[in-house]
């Protein structure tokens, strides 16, 4: 009895945890001005070690969404998460009609402040 109820709250958790196949997954992006556009984008703060963090350009960030999208149609919305600051170009940022996303995948942005 102990077994079954031990099988079935691991199920439970991992039903929350691990979503099916067929669920859209939200896929974020972070830019910061403390970022490094050698890194993945996907924490929002650099890690302890700097090996890790937030893309540091808005353009690594739109080619980032482009190779996801190479590799497959995106599984749900996109999100790109820009932390305040000023983001210098030394060229034009070009968005072209595949960067917008598509209605299953839509592609948005936010301004993060932070304190």
């Amino acid at each position: 009895m102990l077994r079954k109820a031990a099988t079935a709250c691991l199920a439970l958790f991992l039903s929350v945890v691990l979503p099916p196949s067929g669920v859209a997954q939200e896929t974020v992006l972070y830019v910061s001005t403390a970022g490094n556009d050698a890194w993945s984008g996907r924490p929002a703060q650099p890690n302890a070690t700097l090996t890790d963090g937030p893309f540091a350009t808005l353009t690594k960030a739109r080619d980032a969404l482009r190779e996801l999208r190479k590799q497959g149609p995106l599984r749900g919305p996109a999100t790109l998460r820009i932390r305040g600051g000023t983001y210098g170009l030394t060229e034009p940022l070009v968005l072209e009609p595949e960067d917008s996303g598509t209605p299953q995948a839509p592609v948005s942005s936010t301004r993060l402040t932070f304190p």
